[in-house]
């Protein structure tokens, strides 16, 4: 029983743990396949990471050491009009590598 825990911890220090740059991309190229926009609070529906940490993300995406992706971000109209608060817009994001 000792051995076999042992061995499924040893196993698991070798196995790579994605980082939240590697999900947030990884849902973001899959979404472009499909031409899709995505919003913050759908981005974070998906990946179980908050709004904010996935904005950062997303500035991170743009530099180069992290793939120099182009981020697109545009206006989600149609959404803002169910919003009951008129003054807050929802942006949406598109990666292209």
């Amino acid at each position: 029983m000792a051995a076999e825990r042992t061995t499924k911890k040893t196993r698991a220090a070798h196995e790579h743990v994605p980082t939240q740059l590697e999900v947030l991309r990884g849902v973001l190229l899959l979404a472009a396949q499909y031409d899709s926009w995505m919003t913050l609070a759908e981005l974070a529906r998906k990946t179980n990471f908050p709004e904010a940490s996935i904005s950062a993300q997303l500035r991170h995406m743009r530099k180069a050491e992290h793939g120099g992706y182009r981020v697109e971000k545009r206006q989600r109209p149609w959404e803002e009009a169910l919003k009951t608060n008129t003054t807050e817009r929802v942006w949406e994001y598109r990666v292209q590598p």
